[in-house]
């Protein structure tokens, strides 16, 4: 991990779906507050139960968020990609962090410590606005989550959730693993991995190296 903390670009911040609508004045009061870091595939950002740190916003990169059973498995709540901030509540309730934050690929990020936050909470409501639309945000995708897992088949789940990594990318490109389907969708990864040609013989997807393409057909599902 490299820190640094040379002057963050209030212009960079400006970019950030969380910050843009923030005026002038906050961005650079943010961005003082700000530290820049880096960190390698496979490395933990935040570990699931340690005291609250920092929230971090992503530049470049993905980063998993998971919960850990006793008995070892995970269920993924989320992947964060660039532009999107995590572990903002534990920092609002000063509770243990809820889940581990793990680099999926060379990640490029923004920390904002406790004390900062809570300080520029107090000086910026344009920003507390800012975070709870966030929050309320997070808080419906969970919902989303409970319902699937609940509620819908694997078959629904796996389908519903490779358009939404669709719409994220370009092309109609989901670029998931066998192992990172599953692990989002409560299932596992032998079940992911028979359901996908399943998907393809269907015509809803079409197979490529180490990427699915999602087919309007799915659309159906």
């Amino acid at each position: 991990v490299h820190e640094y903390s040379a002057v963050i670009d209030p212009g960079l911040l400006s970019s950030i779906p969380l910050l843009a609508e923030l005026d002038a004045s906050t961005l650079s009061d943010v961005a003082r507050s700000m530290l820049y870091c880096s960190y390698r595939a496979g490395d933990t950002l935040v570990y699931e139960g340690d005291p609250p740190q920092h929230t971090f916003c992503v530049l470049q990169g993905r980063v998993r968020l998971a919960r850990t059973a006793p008995d070892g498995r995970e269920q993924v709540l989320a992947m964060i990609g660039p532009g999107e901030f995590f572990n903002i509540v534990p920092l609002l309730d000063n509770h243990p962090n809820h889940a581990n934050a793990r680099a999926m690929s060379q990640v490029e990020c923004l920390l904002l410590s406790r004390p900062a936050l809570l300080e520029l909470i107090d000086r910026h409501p344009d920003l507390a606005r800012a975070l709870l639309q966030n929050l309320a945000s997070q808080l419906r995708e969970l919902v989303v989550l409970v319902e699937d897992l609940a509620f819908r088949s694997v078959r629904e789940r796996m389908a519903r959730q490779l358009l939404r990594e669709a719409t994220k990318g370009q092309n109609g490109m989901a670029a998931m693993t066998h192992q990172e389907l599953a692990e989002r969708t409560g299932t596992v990864r032998d079940i992911a991995g028979r359901a996908l040609p399943q998907f393809a013989q269907d015509g809803m997807v079409r197979l490529e190296r180490g990427s699915v393409i999602v087919l309007l057909a799915l659309l159906a599902i």
